[in-house]
């Protein structure tokens, strides 16, 4: 089944974002289901395609989880995190998901904070995609604030993810 053109429309923003290095793919849950898509933009930035139509219960708006970095654990922590998610409820930022880097990696990092970012994209659903930024964190930054996570999540993702502009 070939996916929504709204989600193919995230995938060719973010491709040319990226100068066309990109690449996408199923990522799925320890049974071999849910497939989650997740673009490799780069080498160094992940995205969810797809995610903002997802019935996860966060805080209002239309979200793509992404990470940054050359961690080859990260697009399976983004999937991690919507599976972990899909049984929690959240009204407030930052989100933790708890343990699923664990799950994925040796890794000094257990676990996967997000917060969103003031960019959104309007696809052609009228919907606003707006990119959660996730940071892996260590069981010592569990209680991180969302003035921190934003602070950290700055100096990791590109800036056109903090402006108003594409």
């Amino acid at each position: 089944m070939a996916p929504p053109a709204h989600h193919k429309e995230v995938a060719k923003f973010l491709r040319e974002k990226f100068e066309g290095n990109a690449s996408i793919s199923a990522y799925r849950d320890e049974v071999g289901a849910r497939p989650v898509p997740i673009g490799d933009f780069g080498g160094s930035f992940f995205s969810t395609i797809g995610a903002f139509d997802s019935n996860l219960s966060l805080p209002e708006g239309n979200f793509e989880f992404s990470a940054t970095g050359d961690e080859d654990w990260l697009p399976n922590v983004l999937a991690s995190s919507i599976y972990w998610l899909r049984e929690r409820n959240f009204d407030s930022w930052p989100l933790v998901c708890e343990d699923v880097v664990k799950q994925n990696a040796k890794s000094q990092y257990r676990h996967m904070a997000f917060t969103p970012s003031p960019f959104g994209l309007q696809v052609s659903t009228g919907q606003v995609v707006h990119w959660l930024l996730g940071a892996p964190i260590k069981d010592s930054e569990i209680g991180i604030s969302q003035g921190e996570l934003l602070a950290k999540v700055r100096h990791m993702y590109p800036m056109w993810l903090f402006g108003d502009h594409v």
